[in-house]
């Protein structure tokens, strides 16, 4: 199974922007993920066409199983 972690942000353009972390922890809380999101719009790490990073939309895991049919 791939987990995903998805931070989605709201932009200063009233825009999404969203984040995938890969393989990210099982066990993450939702206070270390609000922190991390906070750290990532504070650091100004992306220049978007979408706007700055203003606030935290949502966060979330995706799990997906993947069963081949044909090789």
């Amino acid at each position: 199974m791939k987990r995903v972690l998805e931070l989605t942000f709201k932009t200063s353009l009233d825009k999404t922007f969203t984040l995938q972390i890969q393989n990210p922890k099982a066990d993450l809380s939702s206070d270390i993920v609000e922190n991390a999101m906070n750290k990532i719009m504070n650091l100004n790490l992306f220049n978007l066409n979408k706007g700055e990073l203003v606030s935290i939309h949502s966060a979330q895991y995706i799990e997906r199983n993947t069963r081949q049919l044909i090789k």
